[in-house]
């Protein structure tokens, strides 16, 4: 038979693809299983080389078409160490191993390490890997947003801004709620100087059972900081060096719209025509500041006196070209900040001996002008074995800050409030003036006490300098197999100046109270604070297990804390002349002074001596047991009530070790409970109310100078009385914890309720005569929160060619403080000294009642405006031409508006109903303290050692539930007798507020009047034609004039944001690249910007703010005169030796 040629081709060829098909194709399975013979839910499996792979289902099964040419498989897991195996076969089953290094993971707890898995109390924790690519220039902001229960505000925007950290929102109310900071194991006082690149881990301890082991400072929190080492146990000695770096750029984030010079113009003119519009009275309030022709004719015979009409004044001033708007906050605010950030670090050594150096330099140049910050940080770690058993360690700090520029808010100085740097540059007139008054008093505050912004920065010069040495030492030995005996030792030192020149118009200078003194020269201030602080402690452990299953541990130890304090003050009156005064060239010359004062502070003995002991068990890792003691005798407590004794204990169970929940092993990682119960104290009392301090002071007021005197004085001051029967604060707290995983801790959370109690509170009771106050131990609170906290681990991917791996953690608290007693009282009014008692009704914002929270607001209820149609008549020609119905509320004596109302004034509700508006119409307006807290954070990487990584990371934080007391909108919305001339913002322009007047300036009311006197019918159709005209224009306010400054519901806003904290991608260079120089390990490139958005109703610059508390702990949540916050982006680089 003849064949088919086309035919035979076609076989050819199908039995080639068929043969070609059976080749390539080929399937693999198997299962994946771990150590238990548990099989693992999502474990990856990949073709080496490639990006073939597959998953296994929930049984730990896997099927992967392969080709022909691939020899190996790679598998992977979370929590698993990764591992290659050949191909064989057609099925190959892996059992993969823990990986140790995760197991093994711990946290510091006091006096020691515990594994992060066998923890029995509330710690949370920040880990290196969580902060070694987000460039941040402060430990504190290293935690925003990462932990549950732990609350960081930046308090404004200043380099050197005050960072409060709260665990659990505190316990005290009047006392400091600050947490306790222990860096390598020693106690500090601030970790505002601790380096970020230095930080190896960051762990917080937020229960009783927890903190008791610290006790005297343990009641609101402890965080613990452990820097990093190159500890090792290998032979070989090994060398590192660390670059990373960064920089930055920066500009005010928000400005406030302020008016323009034509609005500033219209609205002063209405408050100068409402408080007298008289020709003489215009002439003085208004025209001599706004009219050249009035300036010009001002001293001619009163017939021959002009000012020009106000249409016309104000065209003039609608004329850029002729009245210039002056931005002042761009002027003292709008520079671009520039921000550098250099660490070095240097480690080696073996198991023997290692040592870490590191250096880092932070120099910020801040949006304010005349406004710098410089850190130095150097540190040396080092930790050595001379023999076995036996190590020595030794640490060192270095940290010299420098502050240039007065910062915020002057008010935190011995500077006042008018002085406030964002507060004189939004009211400061938006244009050139002709002329102004020259008041000196700043209770009795004209245009004159406000001056040029710039001025005003220039003569509040002030340069700090903080030197701060940390030398800390160790020594341990472990005998007997079970024994270890340590002795730490550790010396702090700081050395603070503040050089502070007060320039002719500030406050101080003008009123200076000094003998022969003319008020407006010029003043300075040098103060010299020296601090140490001497810490030993010694501590014996116990560790032995018992059949493998029964690990037993006890600690006892001893503390020795001595502090010690001096503070010179040397203070230079009446300087005149021409100084250098931004290179500091006035204080060389304090002998020129005219009078001078000189005093030297020396702090009263303040040592603690304490000791403690812990006791730890646990059966299996399955149930634990602790319980801890500490004895602390204080000299900060008279005799009798010296000792403080703080037991707590801990009990959990790890429910998911049990057999009967076996079946559950595939998905069910962890599953532990934890009960707690603890004892913790405070002593955080002022010093000197109790023993005499020593006071050398020059006696002013007793020889004028002319000699010197020793004084012992109370406090520092002769006005508080001594309590001899003062004792600590004691805060119990209560915690039920649950600490969840699943798929081999791929998904890992912790929730947390706790309960806590403070009593004997520590609070400054005013007395009734002779001493001003006297601090007692008066009533209790209650704080109760719940905590919740998650991370999942979202995509997870290893191999050469490709690797990806995508995480999320979330945490949110909820946190409710309520004063359950006040002794013999039953509340307590707070107040946040901004204003002077002349021009503020508000006697105290804040309001502390029994069973209420702190950071109530307390003030009036307001009911919109007055419009014309509330009244019945109105008069032309008279001191009060409109007049209310009979039966329409009246105000106290002390009015709050300008003598009585008039359309567009601000009307208050008669809460009580005895148709007057007076202190009984007070009631609670809103909480600052908001209801949750709390921060997500996304990461993720991709790549290969060919193409290198990519890295994403955000950081967002949140509050809700809180209001703001927006101090600031309340003075930039009011025009009284004591701050006319000053601007307002654009929320109170002509088109948003009800107005007498027409754009034109002219004065309606009398325009449109039928006759001199209207009322009935003919007042209606008069009142009707105002209200339109204001409603034609969108008028949605008050009028800002009134007599005085109030707290209204008003001032009170909502606070709650959400912001994008931090965002940012990086770039790791490949990783082949790297391994061709022989040098390098790894060099990261990196952008980030901060504080990129903010989700926010606050009309205020920012939401974040908190700028009293420092002064009173009970008026949290209030903005005044805060430093505006940057949005900036910062670009840098990471590389590894």
């Amino acid at each position: 038979m003849k064949l088919n040629p086309s035919a035979f081709r076609t076989m050819i060829l199908s039995a080639l693809l068929f043969v070609a098909m059976a080749v390539q194709a080929r399937v693999i399975s198997g299962t994946v299983k771990d150590p238990t013979g548990e099989t693992i839910i999502s474990a990856s499996v990949v073709v080496k080389g490639t990006t073939i792979g597959t998953v296994t289902d929930f049984d730990g099964n896997y099927s992967l078409d392969v080709p022909a040419d691939a020899k190996v498989l790679v598998f992977s897991y979370i929590g698993m160490q990764t591992q290659e195996v050949n191909i064989t076969g057609d099925i190959i089953n892996v059992v993969l191993q823990e990986n140790s290094e995760v197991l093994e993971e711990v946290v510091v707890t006091g006096y020691g390490t515990t594994k992060k898995r066998d923890v029995v109390t509330s710690v949370a924790s920040v880990g290196a890997d969580q902060l070694k690519d987000i460039p941040v220039t402060s430990a504190a902001e290293a935690l925003q947003g990462k932990l549950s229960g732990v609350s960081v505000t930046t308090t404004e925007g200043s380099p050197d801004a005050d960072v409060k950290i709260r665990v659990r929102g505190g316990t005290s109310l009047t006392q400091s709620n600050d947490p306790l900071y222990i860096v390598d194991g020693m106690p500090v006082s601030s970790i505002s100087d601790i380096a970020p690149s230095d930080i190896a881990s960051m762990d917080v301890l937020k229960d009783a059972a927890a903190t008791a082991i610290y006790g005297a400072q343990g009641a609101n929190g402890v965080i613990i900081i452990t820097t990093k080492d190159s500890d090792t146990e290998d032979d070989k000695m090994t060398f590192h060096v660390d670059y990373s770096g960064f920089v930055g750029w920066k500009k005010i984030a928000k400005k406030y719209d302020v008016m323009d010079p034509e609005e500033f113009a219209l609205m002063q003119y209405e408050w100068a025509y409402q408080k007298d519009n008289s020709i003489s009275a215009l002439r003085s309030n208004f025209y001599a500041y706004f009219d050249k022709l009035y300036n010009d004719t001002k001293y001619k015979d009163p017939s021959e006196i002009e000012n020009t009409n106000i249409s016309t004044l104000l065209e003039e001033y609608k004329d850029a070209s002729r009245h210039e708007f002056i931005d002042w906050q761009d002027r003292t605010f709008g520079r671009t900040g520039f921000t550098s950030n250099h660490s070095v670090s240097v480690s080696g050594g073996n198991k023997n001996a290692n040592f870490t150096l590191s250096y880092n330099r932070i120099d910020d140049k801040a949006i304010m002008e005349q406004s710098n910050y410089t850190r130095n940080n150097l540190s040396g770690k080092a930790k050595f074995k001379p023999f076995k058993n036996f190590t020595v360690g030794f640490t060192t700090r270095y940290t010299s800050t420098q502050v240039l520029g007065s910062g915020s808010n002057a008010i935190k100085d011995n500077g006042t409030s008018t002085e406030s740097r964002l507060r004189n540059c939004v009211v400061y007139t938006p244009t050139t003036l002709l002329s102004k008054d020259d008041g000196t008093d700043e209770t009795d505050e004209t245009f004159g006490s406000l001056y040029d912004p710039l001025t005003t920065i220039r003569d509040n010069y002030k340069l700090k300098a903080d030197k701060k040495w940390n030398i800390q030492g160790y020594m341990s030995y472990k005998f007997a197999k079970h024994f270890t005996a340590r002795v730490d030792m550790g010396y702090e030192s700081r050395h603070i100046t503040t050089d502070r020149y007060y320039g002719p118009t500030t406050y101080f200078s003008r009123n200076t109270g000094r003998p022969g003194i003319e008020g407006g020269t010029a003043q300075i201030e040098v103060m010299d604070e020296k601090r140490s602080t001497l810490t030993n402690h010694n501590t014996l452990e116990w560790k032995q297990t018992f059949n493998n299953n029964h690990n037993v541990s006890v600690l006892v130890g001893e503390e020795t804390v001595i502090r010690k304090g001096e503070t010179q003050t040397e203070l230079g009156f009446g300087y005149k002349g021409n100084y250098d005064v931004e290179h500091g060239e006035i204080f060389n010359y304090m002998g020129q002074a005219a009078y001078s004062e000189f005093s030297n502070y020396i702090n009263p003995r303040d040592n603690q001596l304490s000791f403690l002991a812990r006791a730890n068990y646990d059966y299996k890792g399955r149930y634990y047991l602790t319980a801890t003691f500490r004895a602390d005798c204080s000299t900060r407590f008279a005799k009798g009530h010296q000792w403080g004794y703080f037991p707590s204990g801990a009990v959990a169970w790890r429910m998911s070790d049990e057999e009967f929940m076996q079946d559950a092993s595939s998905w069910l990682s962890n599953l532990k409970f934890r009960l707690s119960l603890g004892m913790a104290g405070n002593n955080n009392v002022d010093l000197g109310y109790l023993h005499p301090d020593f006071l050398s002071q020059q006696m002013t007021y007793l020889d004028m100078g002319k000699g010197t005197s020793n004084v012992l004085v109370v406090g520092g001051s002769n006005k508080i009385a001594s309590n001899p029967d003062l004792k600590w604060e004691t805060t119990i707290t209560r915690d039920f914890g649950i600490d969840y995983g699943f798929f081999n801790e791929r998904l890992i959370g912790t929730i947390d309720l706790y309960w806590n109690t403070t009593k004997d509170l520590i609070i400054l009771q005013k007395m009734p005569a002779r001493y001003n106050s006297q601090y007692q131990n008066i009533g209790s609170t209650r704080n109760m929160g719940m905590e919740f906290s998650i991370k999942g681990i979202i995509l997870d991917h290893k191999s050469k060619s490709l690797s990806y791996n995508l995480s999320v953690d979330a945490n949110i608290s909820f946190n409710k403080t309520r004063v359950q007693d006040l002794g013999n009282m039953t509340s307590l009014l707070a107040q946040t000294s901004c204003f002077g008692s002349t021009e503020y009704l508000t006697t105290a914002e804040f309001l502390l009642e029994v069973g209420q929270p702190v950071g109530n607001v307390y003030g009036y209820v307001t009911d919109g405006y007055y419009t014309a149609a509330d009244f019945e008549s109105y008069e032309q020609g008279v001191s009060t031409p409109w007049t209310l119905p009979s039966d329409a509320v009246t105000y106290d004596q002390n009015s709050f508006l300008t003598n009585k109302p008039v359309p567009g004034s601000i009307k208050f509700k008669d809460l009580n109903g005895d148709g007057k508006i007076n202190e009984s119409d007070k009631q609670v307006l809103g909480n600052t303290v908001p209801t949750h807290t709390g921060g997500f954070n996304l990461n993720f990487n991709i790549g290969g050692e060919k193409w290198g990584k990519f890295d994403l990371a955000a950081n967002f934080t949140f509050a809700f539930g809180n209001k703001i007391l927006n101090l600031s909108k309340m003075e930039y919305t009011t025009i009284t007798e004591k701050t006319k001339m000053r601007n307002l913002i654009s929320a109170m322009s002509f088109n948003n507020r009800y107005s007498l007047f027409s754009a034109e300036g002219q004065y309606m009311p009398d325009a449109i009047a039928p006759s001199s006197f209207v009322w009935g019918d003919d007042y209606v159709a008069f009142a009707n034609q105002l209200d339109q005209m204001n409603i034609d224009k969108g008028a949605n306010t008050y009028s800002p004039i009134m007599s005085h400054f109030v707290v209204t519901d008003q001032d009170l806003e909502d606070g709650s944001f959400l912001r994008l904290n931090q965002l940012t991608l990086g770039y790791s260079l490949p990783k082949v690249w790297m391994e061709k120089t022989k040098v390098i390990n790894n060099i990261r490139v990196y952008v980030q910007g901060s504080n990129l958005f903010c989700a926010t109703k606050y009309s205020g610059l920012d939401p974040e703010v908190d700028t009293r508390s420092s002064k009173n702990p009970l008026t949290p949540g209030v903005d005044f005169s805060a430093y505006p916050k940057s949005r900036g982006i910062n670009v840098g680089m990471n590389i590894q030796f």
